[in-house]
């Protein structure tokens, strides 16, 4: 009623009705009987086979409705860990009709191949499905009771068993007997306001036009937002979220969903309803193709590389219109994350290495492996429905500008193929295994055992009983040492030109590094010290001239504690007061826990810092004159940026210089219009996250929202940024790409020019200048 009040008063007339399940209200949806149905995810789903996808039209969604979160819990005493171990299990589920603790789980273990002894659906309250979740707190009574070994559950029913709001459930009983595996389902979208593209424009535009002004700020709209279990706003609608829902309605429970008005009499109490009103506040790009799109006019962009940066750039450009091809190398998505060396994963915890609207399901604080990672980035692009845009196996052999489109050549299955796009992207990664970087050393032929690079050492095995030599000094040189001396019989020995800071996982093993260099106040800090990004705030450098000398002398203070924490405050391999921590950081960034240090310690790692001169027949000459033995080699020492792809000409234009390749906002160069590059020309600390922003950016960029400078005005800027890069970061072939530690003002520009509110964290004002930026913090803004 007050919802009704309230959408009267904003000039939406409205009323509604209540209906016993959601069939009915399908039903009625389709008859015309109601305007906007307000469906569940299974009833969405319903509704769009009845209507066909093109005739129903979505409006929005509550926050809380977006990446919906099922769990599978276990019985401790079941002998089960893992949803591998629940084949031949008893299993308990709510409503066969609920996609949250029923459907979806069950569709997800039969993908994984895990089949079940017995499934005790709880059926009750059907018609509802699983809103009510009284199925759910039957399952989890079951549980306890010793009647199945594991359960499917929301995790908001099961979070709320655990904090005790549960009246039939024995909150110290719940946390003595179960547990909740590691493994959890995809994430799906739950409710959404559905109407007929038949129905007039004027409701549709009259009942978003109204929800969406609504903001739980205003004290007028707050009550009734929270009385809809609103957390922060209304988000506008999307298909993605629903696919896992339609998959496992045709896999799993077929036979218990007709399409037909006839269900069987069910309890009362539904909460759908009857809206008079409708559509209005959509994207632009639904509003540019009157909600059924003219494919044969959509711009078209080919995509070369479908890693975390590719991905992200296919949800946006298909947010604003585009048509979308990508082609990968590989036979899978993933860039670097398919395959590299031995036990590799992400060097910052798993909170800044998620996309932005798409949780990491893993505990807050875990750095992931690359396999977790690899699994993840899968998860995504099923969530959101992108495989039909990735031809994989596709090797790109050229992209060249012709008559201002693109045509891209690829081979594949050994035939070559030609396609012309209306736009270019760029999304290879800051790292390819197309192109690795191995050191000229002399003599090579000489030497009688095995040189790898890092990226193919992927068997620990090779290691055994060897004298191994690792050759690098950035994270991967520490982590293929570590895991070599994990051989049995190996003798292991890290050969570095020069001393580099490492960065702690936890600063004074206490505070994690995030807090202190990705908050606001973290990005003073480095800006004081190493001066503003160019595009930054005023303030920020005035900030930088009058506090550098304080800074200086504060940094020092924290190079000195770094080097306590590794316990290398002295010789040849510290690097306290031999180089700036900030600067070194920009060449050589490197987060790691203390497992080298403690190695090396103890001796089970030698630590030579000496630059290679010439191979032997059994070893490696250092330009100290000492020859280390060896029979395997690991050169830990990057790649290198291949732009060969492009012609001769294209090459000269784009001006690749010994440092890397100069963009503006790292990703347009002006006198190239139709060519754009994501995530290949950019690294900062959450990686992932920036992409997102980067792949938005451009969306609204070429779909007009965003005015560009002129190509003078543009020039004059990257040339600023050059220089300002070159004042002071190392000379490495990356320092084009390096934003690092300076990114929260590289993401508050982006997000000026997207017109988009850039103090994510207000009004909380603590949160705003003292907790670390992350890429939940930027939900929303990627295929908006």
């Amino acid at each position: 009623e007050k919802m009704k009040a309230y959408l009267i008063s904003a000039g939406c007339p409205f009323d509604f009705v209540l209906f016993t399940n959601y069939e009915r209200q399908v039903a009625a949806l389709m008859a015309g009987h109601v305007d906007i149905a307000w469906n569940g995810p299974v009833a969405h789903v319903l509704a769009q086979q009845q209507a066909g996808p093109e005739n129903l039209i979505s409006l929005g969604m509550r926050d809380v409705d977006c990446d919906f979160v099922s769990v599978c819990v276990a019985r401790k005493d079941s002998s089960v860990s893992s949803v591998s171990e629940l084949s031949g299990k008893v299993v308990a589920t709510g409503a066969h009709d609920s996609p949250q603790a029923h459907l979806v789980p069950l569709y997800w273990l039969g993908e994984l191949g895990v089949k079940p002894a017995e499934v005790k659906s709880f059926d009750l309250d059907l018609g509802k499905h699983g809103d009510t979740a009284i199925g759910e707190v039957k399952a989890m009574e079951a549980l306890l009771e010793g009647q199945a070994d594991a359960g499917l559950l929301s995790k908001m029913m099961w979070d709320r068993a655990v904090e005790g709001q549960l009246p039939s459930i024995d909150k110290a009983q719940l946390e003595k007997n179960l547990q909740v595996l590691p493994e959890a389902p995809p994430l799906f979208d739950h409710c959404q306001f559905d109407v007929l593209a038949s129905n007039p424009a004027w409701k549709r535009e009259s009942f978003v036009d109204a929800i969406f002004k609504m903001d739980i700020q205003n004290p007028a709209h707050q009550e009734v937002m929270c009385l809809e279990g609103i957390q922060q706003k209304w988000m506008p609608p999307r298909q993605e979220g629903y696919a896992v829902v339609s998959k496992s309605l045709a896999a799993v429970s077929k036979r218990h969903f007709s399409t037909s008005t006839g269900s069987t009499g069910r309890t009362s109490g539904s909460h759908s309803h009857r809206q008079r009103s409708s559509l209005g506040h959509l994207p632009r790009s639904h509003r540019a193709w009157n909600g059924v799109r003219n494919f044969s006019s959509k711009p078209t962009v080919g995509v070369v590389g479908a890693g975390v940066a590719g991905l992200q750039t296919i949800r946006s450009l298909r947010a604003k219109g585009f048509d979308v091809k990508v082609f990968e190398q590989d036979a899978r998505v993933g860039g670097v994350w398919r395959e590299n060396y031995v036990n590799f994963g992400v060097q910052v915890p798993k909170q800044l290495y998620e996309f932005l609207d798409f949780p990491f399901n893993l505990p807050w604080g875990q750095y992931p492996t690359g396999p977790e990672t690899q699994q993840y980035i899968e998860d995504y692009v099923d969530h959101f429905q992108l495989r039909d845009a990735i031809e994989t196996g596709t090797q790109v052999e050229s992209v060249s500008p012709k008559d201002s489109r693109w045509v891209i050549k690829t081979q594949s299955d050994g035939s070559s193929k030609e396609e012309t796009f209306d736009y270019c992207v760029i999304a290879t990664g800051l790292y390819s295994k197309t192109k690795l970087f191995m050191p000229e050393i002399p003599n090579k032929e000489k030497f009688q055992g095995k040189v790898l690079h890092s990226t193919n050492f992927q068997d620990v095995s090779l290691a055994e009983g060897k004298r191994v030599v690792v050759v690098g000094n950035g994270k991967s040189a520490v982590d293929c040492a570590v895991e070599a001396s994990k051989a049995p019989g190996a003798k292991v020995t890290l050969v570095s030109r020069k001393a580099h800071w490492p960065t702690p996982r936890k600063i004074a093993d206490l505070i994690p590094f995030q807090y202190v260099f990705l908050s606001r106040l973290g990005q003073a800090l480095v800006t004081g010290h190493r001066g503003a990004l160019p595009g930054a705030p005023a303030h920020m450098s005035w900030w930088h001239t009058l506090g550098w000398p304080v800074m200086a002398g504060a940094f020092t203070v924290v190079e000195m504690l770094f080097a306590l924490q590794f316990r290398n405050m002295s010789g040849s391999t510290s690097p306290l007061f031999k180089c700036d921590v900030v600067s070194d950081f920009y060449g050589h960034a490197q987060v790691l826990d203390y497992s080298f240090r403690d190695l090396v310690s103890k001796g089970q790692i030698d630590w030579v810092m000496a630059s290679p001169e010439s191979y032997t027949s059994n070893g490696l000459k250092l330009a100290t004159g000492e020859t280390l033995e060896a029979d395997l080699m690991v050169f830990a020492t990057g790649f290198q940026k291949d732009y060969s792809y492009f012609p001769a000409d294209l090459q000269s234009k784009l001006g690749v210089e010994s440092d890397g390749l100069y963009l503006w906002r790292h990703t347009l160069h002006p006198q190239v219009p139709g060519l754009a590059f994501v995530g290949s020309e950019l690294a900062t600390i959450s990686n992932i996250s920036s992409y997102g922003l980067q792949s938005a950016w451009l969306g609204k960029v070429w779909a007009g929202d965003i005015p560009l400078p002129s190509s003078e005005e543009m020039t004059k800027e990257i040339q600023q940024m050059r220089d300002w890069k070159r004042s002071w970061m190392p000379d490495t072939a990356s320092r084009a790409s390096l934003v690092l530690l300076h990114q929260t003002h590289f993401h508050d520009i982006l997000l000026k020019d997207m017109k988009i509110h850039h103090l994510r964290k207000m009004p909380n004002v603590l949160a705003e200048a003292f907790m670390p930026y992350q890429p939940q913090d930027y939900s929303g803004i990627v295929g908006a």
